[in-house]
């Protein structure tokens, strides 16, 4: 699914470092000058990309996250392009210097023949030797760091619960519930993610036609990390 209600609340539990460090890793591996953000949220890393003087289309399939990285942009006087998009079903209008997919968003993506569609589609909008950066949630943080895994916190405005579970396998189920005292409503969201063992998706963007890099949490590979990273290029 995609994020509804709880689309209006995710900033204020997001930790803004994590988009500073992910700003730093792009421009550290390339130096694109317009790209295009599958699943792009609330707009944290496309703003900052806006602010270093780059292009971006800015796209997702929800409404209410392009709602409000579209005010978040203005409120900062810049003008960001939005678009809903469906990363499994998509084309450009002219190829671009680098795709974007960040912050698990892949792991929306259940079936593993979606995830083919993706990175085909992807490719094809990229220029030659075009970059695509993208993150999955590793399968050591899905089994054993989210492992019936539980957060709550409260303030005087909401309490916030979280509680994941887990097949073993990679399948996540996020159950998301806030409690807003401040609008009188009350948030009751589940998110369904998968991550597929790291040879799978080596393999698909083998047969896709790139090369990539792994990282893990914007560092060396390893295997106890919570997010792989690739750094993708398009061939000649």
């Amino acid at each position: 699914m995609s994020y509804q209600q709880f689309a209006y609340y995710y900033d204020s539990l997001m930790d803004p470092q994590f988009y500073n460090d992910y700003e730093d890793f792009i421009l550290k591996h390339t130096d694109a000058d317009f790209f295009l953000e599958l699943g792009c949220g609330t707009g944290e890393i496309a703003i900052r990309l806006l602010k270093k003087e780059k292009s971006i289309l800015a796209t997702d399939l929800s409404e209410d996250m392009l709602y409000i990285a579209s005010e978040k942009a203005s409120s900062e006087g810049l003008c960001l392009d939005v678009q809903q998009a469906d990363m499994i079903d998509f084309q450009v209008t002219h190829p671009v210097d680098c795709v974007l997919c960040l912050c698990d968003s892949l792991n929306y993506i259940i079936d593993k023949n979606d995830i083919i569609k993706v990175f085909s589609n992807v490719y094809q909008a990229l220029k030659p030797k075009g970059i695509f950066i993208f993150d999955i949630n590793s399968m050591y943080k899905c089994n054993i760091i989210l492992d019936n895994y539980h957060e709550e916190s409260h303030d005087e405005d909401y309490d916030f619960y979280w509680d994941v579970t887990n097949n073993n396998r990679g399948d996540i189920y996020h159950h998301i519930i806030i409690n807003d005292r401040e609008n009188n409503e009350q948030i009751d969201e589940i998110h369904h993610q998968k991550t597929y063992e790291l040879d799978i998706y080596k393999s698909l963007l083998d047969n896709t036609g790139f090369t990539y890099e792994i990282f893990s949490d914007f560092d060396k590979y390893n295997e106890e990390s919570e997010r792989l990273i690739f750094v993708c290029r398009k061939g000649e």
